[in-house]
């Protein structure tokens, strides 16, 4: 009836509303907890068991029944028995041919219990078989509530995670990683399961979700993390103005935990110099941050001035062989730091440290190098570079070590002339390094396929002369182009360096550099005289032990230097001062020297005898690369080791830095 006339048909409606809100609860309460509908299938069970019960009321385990197969009283002849029949005929549909000669009234409820039986065992079967595969795709979609304890958090994804975890597998310790991320989790899974397969101690949980959520950084446990790595999210490019915006919001996620027992070791990147500000007062400067262009422009700036800096970096800082640190400086007080050094027999003397509070907030002051007759006090630390097994400390003697002879100067290259070929996000960081660095004007060159017109924003200032020692010139062309190399006159610069190239989306940016390199070999063979030394940024290991027979210097796989810094810092916060120390302007260069500018050539001269010499400049002497083992770079040697050298040999020092 329309509702015009007054009548109303209640019941129609009654049950069609009662179905729907049925379904929707059904619906609703599934979504709320996965295992509703097989608490449902359990409930229909029970109830159409104790219906098929019913069957006893009806002479279910009378004679005449009793005569069917498929009924049976040899239990209780009673509750029992009747149950048995009833869940039989639910779980067995089989069951019901064996009623065959019982009464109408026990075939009947056989069969309504056999029906409902299809129903509900379809029901459940289906129910496994959909929970099971939702767990596959909930383990596919990295969605899975993850419970490890004392793991390595890696919130965000880009080419360092690799490395960072090849770090941590050389730490040779059982240590559970867990990644969280925005990006592609198959592309995730794919990579690190490609890494993963060699690896005996780190176990990875690749997980997909965002890590500005605090949801999501509940559900990866970093209330029971031992460390938390962020990186900038490679799945955030494009989206946003810049990677380093999902790495702050995060940031302020974590300071607003309330940590349950201490908060874990916590390391940033920051891909952007000017974001480094603002990250620090997302985390009232308590926690380290590695703005990654900034540390790529430095290393590589580094390792034009420097030759083979970031051999000797690399092997210093490696993983298993040594590692720097921190210990008090009891037993040693009112010493001198020349003194001190020599009481170390296994491991070598860096620096002190202390911590120094201000407004508040504990800060930690390194000091590299300290001049030799620099007198410890008891409220500082020892910064010392030893073995695994940590320092053994002996006495520190009075009495002076006599030099083999007086250390000869060290002519350190000028640079005049500097052409760069490529361009990516450290281009306007290696600029300010330069500029940061001299003191003599440098004419600078920059090939890359961007126009002019884009690049304008970056080099603009450095072109019209702002810059103090830095003056720019850009140059729109291929540069892994033969003829444009040749007509560059390469041989007439100072110094080369090749970033990895992000200018020509059509080429992978180590693919260039290795065809850049290769031509700059043809140039070099038929070129008289010097030859400019030649730095390369690589991305990947493998590209650059292809390039060993091309003019190439020295080399910074970038991915690798930043991750191992990470990794450092995500164990020992207290490294951020002297990263920072080894890579500021005015502070300690890394580098290698002939060894005979200090002891000399073709006479036995101990470890000790460097120590001493080395001494003499103001420097620390921090191993040792023997000609015939150029592969091979002995940092730490005991101080009683015996060497001969030749005038091919190099020491590896670190000293105070002089600008060129």
């Amino acid at each position: 009836m329309s509702e015009r006339s007054g009548k109303f048909d209640l019941g129609g409606l009654g049950n069609k509303i009662g179905w729907k809100r049925l379904k929707y609860l059904f619906v609703v309460n599934t979504r709320k907890n996965a295992v509703f509908p097989l608490l449902m299938m359990f409930v229909l069970l029970t109830v159409f068991t104790f219906i098929g019960m019913s069957a006893y009321y009806f002479g279910l385990l009378e004679p005449e029944s009793l005569k069917a197969e498929g009924i049976a009283a040899e239990y209780d002849n009673g509750f029992l028995d009747t149950l048995y029949w009833s869940l039989k005929h639910i779980l067995d549909p089989g069951a019901f041919s064996e009623d065959y000669s019982a009464s109408g009234w026990i075939i009947a409820i056989g069969l309504v219990n056999t029906l409902v039986g299809l129903v509900i065992v379809g029901g459940i079967i289906g129910f496994v078989i959909n929970l099971i595969q939702s767990s596959m795709d909930e383990l596919r979609r990295g969605g899975t509530e993850v419970q490890e304890f004392n793991h390595i958090v890696i919130l965000g994804w880009n080419r360092k995670v690799i490395s960072i975890l090849r770090f941590f597998e050389a730490l040779k310790r059982t240590q559970p990683v867990v990644i969280l991320a925005n990006s592609d989790i198959d592309m995730i899974s794919e990579e690190v399961r490609l890494v993963e397969r060699s690896f005996k101690y780190v176990r990875v949980m690749p997980q997909h979700g965002s890590p500005t959520l605090a949801t999501e950084l509940e559900r990866v446990g970093v209330q029971e993390s031992r460390a938390i790595i962020m990186l900038a999210d490679e799945g955030a490019e494009g989206n946003i103005q810049s990677k380093d915006v999902p790495t702050i919001k995060t940031l302020m996620q974590l300071e607003n935990l309330s940590w349950r027992s201490g908060k874990p070791n916590t390391v940033v990147e920051i891909t952007d110099r000017e974001n480094v500000d603002i990250a620090e007062i997302a985390t009232k400067s308590t926690v380290p941050i590695v703005s990654s262009s900034d540390f790529v422009s430095k290393t590589l700036v580094q390792c034009s001035r420097y030759l083979g800096y970031s051999y000797v970096y690399a092997d210093l800082f490696s993983f298993g062989e040594n590692e720097i640190v921190i210990q008090s400086v009891k037993g040693f007080e009112n010493k001198y730091f020349g003194q001190v050094a020599h009481a170390f027999n296994n491991s070598i003397l860096l620096g002190v440290s202390w911590v120094e509070e201000k407004n508040g907030v504990e800060r930690r002051i390194a000091i590299l190098n300290p001049e030799p007759d620099y007198e410890l006090f008891d409220d500082e630390e020892l910064i010392i570079l030893a073995p695994p097994d940590g320092p053994e400390a002996g006495v520190a003697p009075d009495t002076e070590f006599e030099p083999k002879m007086d250390v000869l100067p060290y002519e350190r290259p000028v640079f005049s002339k500097v052409l760069i070929l490529g361009w990516n996000a450290s281009i306007s960081d290696i600029l300010q390094e330069f500029e940061g660095h001299a003191v003599e004007q440098i004419a600078i060159t920059i090939v890359s396929s961007y126009s002019a017109e884009r690049v304008a924003g970056t080099i603009g200032g450095y072109a019209e002369g702002s810059g103090k020692q830095v003056r720019v010139a850009y140059k729109t062309a291929d540069t892994a182009n033969r003829k444009m190399l040749r007509e560059l006159d390469v041989a007439s610069y100072d110094d080369l360096i090749v970033l990895a190239d992000e200018s020509n989306p059509a080429y992978d940016p180590d693919s260039r550099t290795s065809l850049t390199l290769l031509m700059l070999r043809e140039i070099k063979e038929v070129t008289e005289g010097e030859f400019p030394s030649v730095t390369a940024e690589f991305y990947d290991q493998d590209t650059k032990t292809l390039c060993r027979d091309t003019p190439l210097t020295d080399a910074v796989v970038s991915p690798e230097f930043v991750s191992m810094q990470l990794t450092h810092l995500s164990r020992q916060p207290v490294l951020a001062s002297i990263y920072k120390e080894l890579l500021s302007a005015g502070g300690i260069e890394i580098a290698l020297r002939p060894s005979n500018l200090y002891v000399p050539s073709d006479e036995p001269v101990a470890f000790q005898d460097l120590i001493v010499a080395t001494q003499q400049v103001n420097e620390i002497v921090i191993g040792v690369l023997l000609a015939e083992k150029r592969d091979s770079l002995e940092i730490n040697p005991k101080n009683d080791k015996i060497y001969t050298f030749t005038d091919e040999d190099q020491i590896a020092v670190l000293a105070q830095q002089v600008y060129s």
